[in-house]
């Protein structure tokens, strides 16, 4: 959430508003109205409805309000509307102390889902008056649609582009349609690759990657097989290459996952705690989910291999959030370094299991890459286990 002090201090606009008191009973169609014209916003970012502080930002607090409402009260509230579609808006109330007064901001949450509108007439209980089933309200610069009226037809075609991500640049539309894990098929013809069923053209092609590469990666430690083939994915729409992945097959080919990331919790040792990571944002992790949930053999893991996998690779939200985890793992560095050198006896056992796939003399064979691998694993598994604890163990 925006900082409060930031809201305060910024004139009403498409993402914020100021409201004196909560809504009265006999005001709770205003209540459906505004929550609706910041749900209907043609822009990707929450909203913020701010109780207990009037236009000219003079803080007056909820604090003797008898009509205030907790998160599960206007949860409730909106699930009991006849909304269409079942599109109920998310919403939080985060009760904020400023000074001597306490001041409610409920957040809107962003959504694709628009336009959110009533399918029937709806006039809650002691209201002034209905909302019709069809009007759509919607908020530009500081103004919503009034109760009367509904959004112009230019509004609501930019809901519309909103909802199918048409408004978007063409990577963040890809990431909505492998979001569809349903409408995508995997096909093996003149060409391998992933094709999008509603729109072929979105397709994704497979090919060889021939470039000298270590076959056995750290996060293939932990499968029955770890010996890894090289593809590389290419993300087209169209005649156009909107980027090409990494992949590899995985467990001697029983599954596909995309190769992640490597960083360090600190880049400038000689002696690097390396790992392998994602971002949960990025066009490179909405191909990993479509993997992961396509449940097709030879393309997504089973459960025991998808959870071997996932160990060993660490999910962050975006950058700030990698640099903040890594920042503060840095601190416990000689700790971490100690607890995440491979004993001998993880050394021998990951040594035995490669040698099913690698000959003595094989470079993947090598003492260095062998404890190299087993230690990123390590780290890798020991961050996974501080983003669930806030504690520094390893499993």
């Amino acid at each position: 959430m925006i900082p409060l002090e930031d809201l305060l201090s910024a004139p009403e606009d498409e993402y914020h508003d100021f409201k004196q008191q909560w809504y009265a009973p006999n005001k709770k169609t205003e209540l459906i109205k505004d929550i609706f014209s910041f749900v209907n916003t043609a822009h990707h970012k929450d909203c913020y409805l701010i109780i207990g502080v009037d236009d000219n930002h003079n803080v007056s607090g909820v604090e003797n309000d008898d009509n205030r409402l907790n998160t599960q009260n206007l949860t409730d509230f909106l699930h009991s509307l006849p909304i269409a579609n079942s599109h109920t808006p998310k919403v939080i109330v985060t009760p904020i102390q400023m000074g001597q007064h306490t001041v409610d901001v409920i957040t809107i949450k962003d959504t694709l889902d628009v336009p959110v509108y009533l399918d029937e007439d709806k006039r809650p209980k002691k209201a002034n008056r209905p909302i019709h089933a069809g009007q759509i309200f919607t908020r530009e610069n500081d103004t919503n649609t009034a109760i009367s009226a509904s959004a112009s037809d230019y509004q609501v075609e930019r809901l519309w582009k909103k909802r199918f991500g048409l408004d978007l640049p063409v990577q963040e539309q890809y990431k909505i349609k492998l979001a569809d894990v349903n409408n995508w098929e995997y096909f093996e013809m003149d060409k391998t690759g992933f094709i999008y069923d509603v729109d072929p053209d979105y397709c994704m092609y497979l090919t060889k990657d021939d470039f000298p590469r270590y076959k056995v990666e750290s996060y293939a430690l932990g499968q029955v097989r770890m010996n890894m083939s090289w593809y590389t994915l290419t993300l087209k729409y169209r005649d156009r290459t909107i980027k090409e992945l990494l992949v590899v097959a995985m467990d001697g080919g029983r599954f596909m996952t995309v190769t992640p990331a490597l960083n360090s919790i600190d880049k400038f040792s000689n002696y690097s705690l390396t790992f392998q990571y994602y971002l949960a944002g990025s066009l490179d992790f909405a191909v990993e989910k479509l993997i992961l949930k396509m449940h097709k053999p030879a393309i997504s893991p089973d459960y025991g291999s998808r959870m071997q996998l996932l160990k060993r690779i660490v999910i962050f939200q975006d950058y700030e959030h990698l640099n903040k985890v890594t920042a503060d793992l840095n601190q416990h560095y000689k700790t971490i370094k100690q607890m995440c050198t491979p004993t001998d006896e993880q050394l021998n056992l990951c040594k035995g299991a490669l040698s099913m796939d690698f000959k003595n003399d094989d470079p993947e064979m090598q003492s260095s890459h062998i404890e190299q691998m087993c230690r990123e694993s390590n780290v890798s598994q020991l961050i996974n286990n501080y983003l669930e604890t806030r504690s520094i163990s390893i499993k």
